[in-house]
């Protein structure tokens, strides 16, 4: 892997930098030791977040032809360029549960997309490929602000098994503006588990967070289903368990293609660029968004959720590092996805690699 830069002096604002490192290395410890809990031996050991997939399709990543010159930036740069590009669909909850809970709340879901073979300079390369990846969920922010909350989160996590209630019920020593952002997160999760979604195929995914739009601009985005769920949603009742993956295969069996338009929201200054703050969000009205690009899911793709196609999907390493250096990951909690993300793989490869050596060992003396 290649250094990434992990500073933007124009944009990001570091109060206290070595601080901040502490608690992306402690998180990042956290996670580790969070995934060995959660999958004892000889459990494989799946993603620390969105760890339930429903399904990776195949699919193309092409630049429109009409893109403006101002959005000709990056991966964005050649109109009309078609790139192969490879899609999951995910539930971000931390455990394999099902997709609504028993008090039928609905959960955060994820869109993972690689897009393979770019050309220019990367953060860091994809096991040696160039690839450029956008991780989206089906909300504008996200829950957690910051760092300093997500730690806050972690150690709660580490504490009482993966039970998050004390992070909403164990204020004390908090600051007013600590309880201002816990309010919000509140307010954002009840959000997400009021969302309906019947199927991952037909509804919107957004960034969540900024990233550098070349120099001296930042973006949002987000991919937009041209053909959208219909509202209300049309959810089996009552839903199974993976009622989502069900939806996927099914309508990856049909023989029309999904096409999602990719947009973004440009801006270059501005108080409320909300760089270090991820729970907030862009208005819209103020910054539309502009489609620069078409992403088209094939289709039938019938072997979807097929033992091989499972295979390679859950072997994928995605990271929002995986980028462009025109599309940089900006603030604190893309600062800490570089590390958490590479600890949860890291993590992942190296149980397989212990239990694979385990067996080799094991038949070796003829005791398997």
């Amino acid at each position: 892997m290649s250094n990434p830069k992990r500073f933007d002096n124009e944009f990001e604002n570091i109060s206290n930098p070595q601080q901040e490192q502490e608690g992306i290395d402690e998180i990042a410890d956290i996670t580790s030791q969070l995934l060995h809990k959660r999958y004892p031996r000889p459990d494989k050991i799946l993603r620390g977040v969105h760890p339930k997939s429903h399904g990776c399709v195949k699919a193309r990543f092409e630049i429109n032809a009409d893109i403006p010159a101002q959005y000709q930036i990056g991966l964005f740069s050649q109109p009309a360029r078609c790139f192969d590009a490879i899609i999951r669909f995910s539930n971000a909850a931390a455990l394999v549960r099902p997709d609504i809970d028993a008090q039928g709340k609905h959960g955060s879901r994820g869109m993972a997309i690689k897009v393979f073979d770019v050309e220019g300079e990367v953060l860091y390369d994809d096991d040696g490929d160039k690839n450029q990846d956008f991780l989206m969920i089906n909300q504008p922010e996200f829950a957690f602000a910051n760092i300093k909350d997500y730690l806050r989160l972690n150690r709660i996590l580490l504490k009482n098994n993966d039970d998050p209630t004390a992070f909403f019920t164990d204020i004390e020593g908090l600051q007013n503006e600590d309880l201002g952002r816990l309010q919000r997160t509140g307010a954002l999760i009840q959000k997400i588990q009021q969302t309906v979604i019947a199927n991952p195929l037909n509804v919107s995914y957004f960034g969540a967070a900024p990233f550098k739009f070349g120099a001296g601009k930042v973006m949002r985005f987000c991919v937009k289903p041209q053909t959208p769920e219909p509202s209300p949603p049309d959810v089996p009742q009552p839903p199974a368990d993976n009622y989502l993956r069900e939806a996927v295969t099914t309508t990856m069996n049909e023989p029309h293609d999904l096409v999602f338009d990719f947009c973004v929201q440009v801006r270059s200054d501005g108080d409320d660029l909300h760089i270090e703050d991820a729970s907030q969000s862009w208005d819209e009205q103020h910054t539309p968004f502009v489609c620069v690009a078409k992403i088209t899911i094939p289709a039938p793709q019938q072997d979807v959720n097929s033992i091989p196609s499972w295979q390679e999907c859950e072997a994928l390493f995605f990271t929002p590092w995986h980028s462009l250096t025109d599309h940089q990951p900006l603030g604190g909690i893309n600062r800490l996805r570089q590390a958490v993300y590479v600890a949860s793989a890291t993590t992942r490869k190296a149980k397989e690699f212990n239990l694979n050596l385990i067996e080799r060992i094991l038949r070796f003396f003829g005791l398997k």
